[in-house]
């Protein structure tokens, strides 16, 4: 409701910078249709989606409802009827320290076995790139049917280090580091209605998908020196897949290959609210 209350409070401003049409009959204006040059600030709510949160599932992307993690979502009009399409989301999280254990006779003599210095960094990171196109087939200031395509690319990565150095010169060091790459493709077909003089159209769109997963395999790397005795370990693991019924252990592999395809008519029924302004050109 605060979204809508917005754009009637902007719309009589933003509605000057748009090509309007007048309605046959009377030369009433019954809608701001977008013309050449002009742009679209794009908010998608998915009335259904099947995505889970690691995106395994064939729905491209979850939407633009104003949400952590959502793409930020646009449109251009190349022409009246042409329309580009572009959502992005970058995002990481990344967390680095270092510390040095208190140096004490007592420390030293009675917990010999405590942590002297530890090093530690972890990064989470996720690009996401989306590119379309829409044909738009009515020129009425009311209804609008278009049809177009888009694809998506994605790219993550998840690294963590945990070096820990002892008092008692036995060490433990870990390296961590899981990638995934996403390829998508969909077809859609979709309308919008525009809403009374205000540069605002509502609308429904719908259509297949189909995605491609490839790693999300997570390679661990361990050295540890208990004694005067090092052991090194190189292995791949992987979410859901576990070793026995305690799921904190994680089946160790010596190689591991791992790849999903999901593919469906709509996995993702959005409902699209447009704003539209001039760009000038």
């Amino acid at each position: 409701m605060l979204l809508f209350a917005v754009v009637a409070l902007i719309g009589s401003d933003a509605v000057a910078q748009l090509s309007t049409r007048s309605n046959y009959d009377g030369n009433f204006r019954l809608g701001t249709r977008p013309t050449q040059g002009d742009a679209a600030l794009n908010f998608v709510l998915p009335i259904i989606d099947m995505s889970d949160d690691n995106g395994s599932d064939a729905g491209l992307y979850k939407g633009n409802s104003l949400l952590a993690g959502d793409m930020l979502t646009f449109k251009y009009y190349k022409s009246d009827d042409v329309v580009l399409r572009l959502g992005l989301r970058l995002y990481a999280d990344n967390s680095t320290y270092k510390g040095t254990g208190a140096d004490s006779s007592e420390t030293n003599q009675i917990f010999d076995n405590e942590i002297k210095e530890v090093k530690s960094r972890t990064t989470m990171r996720e690009y996401k790139l989306a590119l379309g196109a829409e044909k738009h087939f009515l020129n009425s200031n009311i209804f609008d049917v278009y049809s177009g395509g888009e694809f998506i690319i994605g790219l993550g990565k998840d690294r963590m280090i945990q070096n820990e150095d002892y008092f008692n010169g036995d060490k433990m060091y870990m390296n961590s580091a899981t990638g995934t790459t996403v390829f998508g493709i969909a077809g859609v077909v979709g309308f919008n209605v525009f809403v009374a003089q205000l540069p605002v159209s509502i609308g429904v769109e719908y259509g297949w998908s189909a995605k491609w997963i490839f790693g999300g395999k997570t390679r661990v790397r361990t050295e540890t020196e208990v004694g005067g005795t090092t052991t090194s370990q190189d292995y791949f693991t992987q979410e859901g897949d576990f070793l026995t019924n305690d799921p904190t252990t994680l089946r160790q592999y010596s190689s591991l290959s791992r790849r999903e395809f999901n593919m469906d008519n709509n996995h993702s029924v959005r409902i699209n609210l447009n704003i539209y302004f001039g760009t000038g050109k």
